[in-house]
């Protein structure tokens, strides 16, 4: 019975970590705290090679609101996201392991306002070389 009671104590550091980085998941159940929009986009390859257009890519997309992370998104292989976003103005960063070898700058032309009720688009695209 002891050794139960060592185990459980022992995963609440755990679980807790969990709870809290959960509260910035913007996929959480709850959806993001505050009133909402919705953030639609594409993580996309562009540049390389002569006469190759963009290109879809998976990985994340990094929401940054006034010096501070707003969320991390996961994005499937068609590049293409969708998710509900507390109302503000990010400027939007991504990542792919199929981009440059994951060194390839992803970017968003520009901050992108997410207001109440409305979808807002961005594209993220990811230089290559």
């Amino acid at each position: 019975m002891r050794r139960k009671s060592v185990t459980l104590l022992a995963l609440l550091p755990v679980m807790a970590a969990s709870a809290s980085l959960a509260s910035c998941d913007l996929s959480a159940p709850n959806g993001p705290p505050g009133p909402t929009g919705t953030l639609t986009g594409t993580l996309q390859a562009v540049g390389g090679p002569p006469g190759v257009g963009p290109r879809a890519l998976s990985g994340e997309v990094t929401l940054h609101e006034s010096n501070r992370t707003g969320g991390v998104i996961a994005v499937g292989a068609d590049g293409r996201f969708s998710v509900p976003v507390t109302v503000g103005t990010y400027t939007v960063s991504g990542q792919s392991p199929r981009s440059d070898g994951d060194t390839g700058v992803c970017r968003a032309a520009g901050p992108v306002t997410v207001t109440k009720g409305i979808t807002s688009t961005t594209t993220v695209d990811c230089q290559e070389r």
